[in-house]
């Protein structure tokens, strides 16, 4: 939605977020891990602009995409459970391997662009992602998940 929609979707994924807190089984960790895990992803979103891994339309980056990232984070202890179940190293892997998708597709919808060639924007950013997520997935599990 967000990425044929762009700032269009900004409201329906807003009201997504929220259904998301709404309906959330452990909404205070979820709360928690937002408060946490948002500037954490956001900053990391902030560096790779900065060091020009990628670009967007807005600088450094779209406020949809700070909704995307609230809305993944909530998925943390629901359907991305099982990447807290598996070894930090698979579950780091999974997310080299698979996140840089998302960002290719934001490149064929032209909503992001990098100078990059493919494979190393793959590779770079795979691997800065994944540490930053598996950080944010690190402190869930050990300081969140016990409240």
């Amino acid at each position: 939605m967000a990425l044929l929609l762009e700032r269009n979707s900004l409201i329906p994924a807003l009201a997504v977020v929220a259904l998301m807190i709404y309906l959330s089984k452990q909404r205070q960790q979820d709360s928690w891990l937002l408060l946490c895990g948002l500037p954490l992803a956001l900053g990391y979103e902030w560096l790779a602009s900065s060091l020009n891994l990628l670009a967007f339309k807005e600088s450094p980056f779209p406020l949809w995409l700070a909704v995307l990232w609230a809305a993944l984070l909530l998925t943390i202890n629901t359907s991305m459970q099982f990447l807290q179940k598996l070894p930090w190293y698979i579950a780091w892997g999974v997310c080299v391997l698979f996140a840089p998708a998302s960002y290719y597709a934001g490149m064929r919808f032209e909503v992001l662009n990098t100078e990059l060639v493919l494979w190393q924007f793959w590779l770079v950013y795979g691997l800065g992602w994944a540490s930053m997520f598996m950080a944010i997935i690190a402190i869930n599990k050990r300081f969140l998940a016990a409240e």
